[in-house]
């Protein structure tokens, strides 16, 4: 384990409203922690930060911020021009006649297959047209139920149950 060195200094405290606060540790020159080299070309700091009752030293979010410098933010997705899935498709043939069997590149087969045409998406139904065909589906499965209560031969009993499981799937994708 590593061992901590001491704070020989003691920064400013006050206690307000029963709340520690101290002075940024960038408000003298302190050669001897880590943050010097980078902020030793700034002001000192008159900043202060709420802390608990036993710490001997912080250094304040500004301080931080000029020691850490700016993020790198990158451009986010940027598109390939594959349709979505293609890594995923048995056989994908992109506009420049590139083929690919399961994500990976086939160059021998390059310019051999036309282009892969995407699927058209699926209508999105509206709330009322999903509200009609649970109708449709609860008022048939009200008939089954009705059919499986006066049904006597195991084979009815058995299509009664496999009708009821297939209206119960489609109830649950509505």
């Amino acid at each position: 384990m590593v061992k901590k060195k001491k704070v020989t200094t003691n920064f400013k405290t006050k206690k307000r409203n029963g709340i520690h606060y101290m002075i940024c540790r960038n408000s003298i020159e302190d050669t001897s922690y880590w943050g010097w080299p980078l902020l030793s070309k700034h002001p000192r700091c008159n900043e202060w930060s709420e802390v608990n009752a036993d710490v001997t030293a912080v250094l304040c979010p500004k301080c931080v911020n000029k020691t850490v410098g700016p993020p790198d933010i990158k451009g986010g997705y940027k598109s390939t021009g594959r349709i979505r899935g293609w890594q995923f498709m048995k056989e994908f043939v992109d506009k420049d006649g590139n083929v690919f069997h399961k994500g990976k590149e086939q160059p021998k087969l390059k310019g051999t297959l036309e282009p892969t045409k995407p699927k058209p998406q699926k209508k999105k139904l509206s709330r009322l047209e999903k509200s009609e065909l649970r109708d449709k589906v609860l008022q048939q499965m009200a008939m089954v139920r009705g059919n499986l209560k006066t049904a006597k031969w195991k084979k009815d009993i058995k299509a009664g149950n496999v009708k009821m499981r297939r209206l119960t799937r489609q109830l649950k994708k509505l």
